[in-house]
């Protein structure tokens, strides 16, 4: 994945050269991938920079006049007009450097965009790593005695053999019961992520490590609740669109995965004919929704359509090794849908204008209303904890699935942990409303942690950007009083009002169209229960389409079997003394009779888990 990576020895005892060679080796996983380093051995700094050859084209890092500070970047700045900078002459890594050398480290705080950025400054013998927001760009960190290390991937930072790669048991605890780990913690003890909205420093002749945080939600402005629904609708759609025009700009081809759901025809109606072919990539089983309405949206917008159907779950076992080197166990392979179409996306395609718009629109199944109105913190935590454990992915593991999961020589260590690790997560939260407190805790916990991923396996073979992450248009969601953007009530009105064609393909969800006319509704769902019926008592001539896009509970019972009890089952799994044998094999029966739903959240991170310290762990242990 394209980021920025580098080691600092201020006691000068490590070649930094072969170590940042093996770094920038180590994260290429494709022939078009482009590394770019620089060292200094003298002063034991090496910088680097990866990315797959379509942004940040300028050669790096890029040095200030007077070669005493050095930067490298990965991403690009969306207000590169408003710094008084001309974008036909300076590059992103110049405007940001320029800027630095006028305002210091606060210099950030005037970007937007979406970006990692790393400098090294000569004359403070300092290090700085800053990035944008909402962290669009993760990367990890890691400090060993007077060595400090980054990358963007975690393999990157454990190539230094020094490393702490101790297993964190918060960490186990979370991702068996959520299917992520929360906060910035990482499977081992020595490496953690960098926040997003973050300037970090790590000054030379301390060695001192410092990080503060230049932006979070209690810098959103709450909006007053005398704002009409028709003022909000149309400043949304104002913003919205500009989000959408400041993220086409330039050269490159864009393209929009799109399903049957809101967030990606939301972009498609908001694009501009400018003569650019826009193409459109759906994947799914064959007559499921998403392949059906999403044909639809592309034909009415005027799209390229490419389609990609999921026959059977054989693609999954061909693709779950690229999986997990591009999302190294953080991401459970039941989330890896859309990697075996990239090859070809790349095709036709630079850059993806993502759909991550789950957090901008609240929907009632994630944030229902008796959560955002909790009587207090108690009944408020319980709550989003429950959510987070049943409702934000496939069910995970309850408490006494909790107590038989674990080995005996484990479970003391584990018990309510994951409980524990989520109060104190919310913790740094607590001075926020609760709409925007969970906003503020989703933003980390749900976005970076889970929804990025499929933008960061992406990466691998195109760029992605994300409209909804317009820092405009998020600030002006999240400070609206609540009730106005419930059950994306505000995003359907924003369709409807904007792009009308495109409204009246069904919303996958209901099979409804996109209406506030209630007649119109009505009509709509008067028919879809004749058709049903004419199917069900009639003739079988309207069939239901399918809900799943991949059906990976099936393929677990049937193509994938084989593989996963290779794994669940194999003597490295049973022997570690952290699961007990008779309880994988339990779950596993349980989901294999077919008698109950969502047994897989409970089993695919074991899977995974198991695969990462194949990959991540054991090697080190050697």
């Amino acid at each position: 994945m394209s980021g920025v990576f580098g080691v600092l020895d201020s006691k000068r005892g490590t070649p930094i050269k072969p170590l940042l060679t093996k770094m920038g080796t180590r994260m290429s996983h494709r022939e078009w991938y482009v590394v770019e380093t620089y060292t200094d051995e003298g002063a034991g700094v090496g910088l680097g920079r990866i990315g797959i050859g379509i942004f940040n084209k300028t050669s790096q890092p890029v040095w200030n006049s007077t070669h005493t500070v050095a930067l490298v970047m990965a991403g690009e700045l969306y207000n590169r007009d408003a710094l008084g900078r001309n974008g036909d002459i300076e590059s992103d890594e110049q405007v940001a450097l320029a800027l630095y050398e006028k305002l210091g480290d606060d210099f950030v705080s005037q970007l937007n965009g979406a970006f990692i950025i790393a400098l090294w400054d000569t004359t403070r013998h300092r290090l700085l790593i800053a990035n944008d927001r909402f962290g669009l760009y993760p990367t990890f960190i890691a400090q060993v005695g007077n060595r400090f290390l980054f990358a963007p991937e975690i393999k990157g930072v454990l190539v230094d053999p020094d490393v702490d790669r101790s297993l964190c048991d918060e960490s186990i605890a979370e991702y068996m019961r959520f299917q992520r780990l929360l906060g910035f913690k990482t499977f081992f003890t020595g490496v953690t992520m960098l926040p997003p909205a973050s300037i970090s420093t790590y000054d030379y002749d301390a060695p001192t490590y410092r990080l503060r945080r230049y932006w979070d939600m209690s810098s959103v402005p709450l909006l007053p609740e005398s704002i009409t629904f028709e003022e909000a609708v149309e400043e949304g759609s104002r913003l919205f669109r500009a989000a959408v025009r400041k993220m086409t700009k330039g050269p490159e081809r864009i393209g929009v995965f799109l399903s049957g759901g809101l967030d990606g025809r939301s972009i498609l109606g908001m694009l501009s004919p400018d003569g650019r072919t826009i193409h459109t990539f759906t994947f799914g089983q064959p007559g499921c929704r998403d392949e059906y309405y999403a044909r639809q949206i592309a034909k009415d917008a005027g799209a390229q359509h490419h389609y990609y159907p999921y026959e059977n779950g054989h693609w999954i076992r061909e693709f779950a090794d690229l999986h997990l080197k591009l999302t190294e166990g953080f991401h459970p392979w039941i989330h890896m849908h859309g990697i075996s179409m990239l090859s070809d996306v790349r095709q036709h395609v630079d850059v993806n204008l993502s759909g991550l718009g789950d957090l901008l629109w609240t929907q009632s199944n994630f944030t229902p209303l008796h959560l955002v109105k909790a009587p207090d913190d108690l009944a408020f935590n319980s709550l989003l904890f429950e959510f987070y454990s049943q409702k934000y992915s496939w069910p995970g593991i309850t408490y006494a699935e909790e107590r038989f999961l674990y080995h005996e020589s484990f479970y003391p260590r584990a018990r309510g942990l994951a409980f524990d690790s989520f109060i104190k997560e919310l913790e740094p939260f607590a001075g926020l409303p609760y709409p925007q407190r969970v906003a503020a805790f989703n933003l980390i916990n749900h976005f970076s942690r889970h929804l990025l991923y499929a933008a960061i396996f992406g990466r691998s073979h195109i760029e992605f950007r994300f409209p909804y992450c317009d820092l405009e248009l998020m600030s002006f969601c999240y400070g609206l009083p609540f009730e106005l953007g419930y059950d994306r009530r505000l995003q359907k009105a924003i369709i409807a009002r904007e792009m009308p064609g495109l409204a009246r393909v069904p919303y996958d969800t209901d099979e409804l169209p996109i209406t506030s006319r209630n007649h119109r509704r009505t009509i709509a769902y008067i028919k879809k229960k004749l058709k049903n019926s004419f199917h069900q008592y009639v003739a079988p001539i309207f069939p239901p389409r399918l809900t799943l896009y991949a059906d990976y509970e099936e393929w677990l019972r049937t193509d994938l079997r084989s593989w996963a009890e290779s794994i669940l089952f194999d003597e490295r799994t049973l022997g570690r003394g952290i699961f007990r044998p008779e309880a994988l094999h339990s779950l596993m029966d349980r989901h294999l009779s077919g008698q109950e739903k969502w047994t897989i959240g409970k089993i695919a991170p074991i899977i995974t888990f198991e695969m990462m310290l194949r990959e991540f762990y054991d090697t080190s242990q050697v």
